[in-house]
């Protein structure tokens, strides 16, 4: 239904629909991937009946409240009902129950192809949830490409693109790449790296996650498959941090320098890494 400036939904509630709607799909595509529109925890949807999975708007929050953390543009995020309602600033360990919630509230086949986002048609732009803050977009986007699901790169986030409430957020793509200038390229450059990091690695693919350290603003997760392993090491407050990961934890893990953001420090003697406010880095290893 829609009047002159405003637009409603009306969803469908027949029980029996999207069960049919499911098995037409897929008698024409088995491999059709179905992805529901739901803004909220919603195991009941995904029993392998109606949804493959669902838009993690869950984790998307989780994610942009622990990078964000006091920095988060709240006045920006209420322009939309769900930021407002449930977007809150994390620290460390709120972030690691919120993200434990995430991966475990449905089967493991189903959190694998969850479709995680950081931002799409109908929210504020990340970059300025995160307070027009690149640096910790980039942080963002380095979780989203280490976490387990079906990463989805919102248009002109591989840019960092600003923009507000919709419709702020559907501005016009750059003509020329060249146009969006110096900082906008070298956003996009760390996200291409990402994202090639992501398809050659198989623990981060589809790695099993451990949270290994989660302290005030920072937090260090584990990443193991098929005898690959990985680190993903956050440190998104305003200070130092150090994580203590033993030195079995940093034992035959290298440092992928063109995914790092900011500076980090590796003791492999003392198996510590010290990170730089606003920091965070990839190790991999066999």
């Amino acid at each position: 239904r829609s009047t002159e400036n405003n637009f409603s939904f009306i969803p469908i509630e027949d029980p029996t629909f999207w069960p049919e709607f499911r098995s037409r799909v897929r008698a024409i595509n088995p491999e059709a991937y179905l992805v529901g529109e739901i803004w909220v925890d919603a195991p009941d949807w995904l029993t392998g009946d109606r949804f493959d999975a669902l838009m993690n708007y869950p984790l998307t929050m989780a994610i942009l409240g622990f990078v964000g953390g006091t920095h988060v543009d709240h006045q920006l995020a209420a322009g939309q009902q769900n930021y407002r309602d449930n977007l809150v600033s994390l620290g460390g360990p709120g972030f690691a129950d919120a993200l434990n919630r995430n991966l475990t509230m449905n089967r493991a086949e189903t959190t694998a192809v969850q479709y995680n986002l950081l931002g799409s048609h109908d929210t504020p732009r990340a970059v300025s949830v995160l307070g027009e803050d690149s640096l910790r977009l980039r942080i963002a986007t380095l979780l989203q490409l280490t976490l387990p699901g079906t990463p989805s790169i919102y248009y002109g986030d591989e840019l960092a693109m600003s923009g507000g409430p919709d419709p702020d957020c559907r501005r016009s793509y750059p003509e020329r790449l060249a146009e969006a200038g110096e900082a906008a390229l070298a956003h996009r450059a760390y996200v291409r790296s990402m994202i090639a990091a992501r398809r050659d690695s198989v623990a981060l693919r589809r790695g099993n996650v451990s949270v290994l350290v989660a302290g005030d603003r920072s937090i260090a997760l584990g990443r193991e498959a098929d005898g690959h392993r990985g680190l993903v090491l956050v440190n998104a407050g305003d200070d130092v941090r150090t994580l203590e990961l033993g030195r079995d934890g940093l034992f035959g893990l290298d440092e992928r320098e063109e995914l790092t953001i900011g500076h980090i420090v590796i003791d492999e003697d003392q198996g510590t890494v010290t990170l730089d406010p606003r920091s965070a880095a990839v190790l991999l290893g066999d």
